[in-house]
């Protein structure tokens, strides 16, 4: 089960190890390399309550992330993207 935007973005749920995840999200035609340099300049710009905007084929994008600190250094929790508007270029699917 899952919505599609374009062909940019999934989000789904999932079972790992036994545990529902009840929602994740991927990007779909980027390259691992591209999504860890995306994701590590947002979060080193918009961590917390900022998001990072980007725009993917016309479809917009937001990408948020959140950090944790362990042993005065500070670490990723967690970084997800999340399908913005609708747009012309842009519709979801399901």
């Amino acid at each position: 089960h899952g919505i599609k935007l374009q062909n940019v973005m999934g989000s789904l749920k999932f079972t790992w190890g036994n545990i529902l995840k009840k929602s994740g999200s991927i990007m779909i035609g980027t390259s691992p390399d591209y999504d860890m340099a995306l994701y590590t300049l947002c979060f080193l710009f918009r961590r917390g309550n900022q998001q990072c905007q980007v725009e993917l084929d016309g479809c917009p994008i937001s990408i948020t992330s959140y950090d944790f600190t362990w042993n005065n250094k500070v670490h990723i929790g967690t970084i997800y993207p999340t399908a913005g508007p609708p747009s012309p270029q842009c519709g979801r699917q399901q």
